[in-house]
């Protein structure tokens, strides 16, 4: 269900966008909507308007969302929400596209010049980063020294 309004304006009045979540007069309905329009500036005057029902618009929204993480200079990992346009619907049961990354290319990603200008990647920064990647690679040492080997032959034929 669609509603369009449009109202004819008098000369030289200002209009400014606008989005909201309609009151719908019947509390039951179980769809609410989002309208979007214009109205005249200064006043609560719509002079176009169109209501979407919320879950329609929710998953154009969600089915073009891309799910991605960066890693900052001092080695924090940063979630990044990002909207693809023209993606196909993703198979996640989410609706939002999930991109995983190697760890060794986010720190590559992190380290290029551009980067760490746009940044201000300090020295004291780049230290953080360096002293986190030791730690961890101090703690998959130790893991994989407490480990016994499995037999090679474990999946060969007899």
């Amino acid at each position: 269900m669609m509603e369009f309004t449009i109202l004819a304006l008098p000369a030289r009045q200002v209009i400014e966008p606008f989005v909201e979540r309609a009151c719908l007069p019947n509390p039951s309905t179980s769809d609410n909507l989002y309208r979007f329009g214009y109205r005249i500036v200064g006043t609560e005057t719509v002079v176009a308007a169109i209501e979407i029902p919320a879950g329609l618009l929710e998953e154009a929204v969600s089915s073009s969302l891309m799910l991605t993480c960066r890693l900052t200079p001092d080695g924090d990992v940063i979630p990044e929400l990002s909207f693809e346009h023209g993606r196909a619907s993703p198979t996640s049961p989410t609706g939002i596209w999930v991109e995983s990354s190697p760890l060794d290319q986010l720190i590559r990603a992190t380290l290029t010049p551009q980067n760490l200008h746009l940044e201000e990647a300090t020295t004291a920064n780049l230290s953080t980063l360096l002293q986190r990647l030791e730690d961890s690679a101090s703690l998959v040492r130790d893991e994989l020294a407490g480990r016994v080997e499995e037999p090679k032959y474990r999946n060969a034929k007899v």
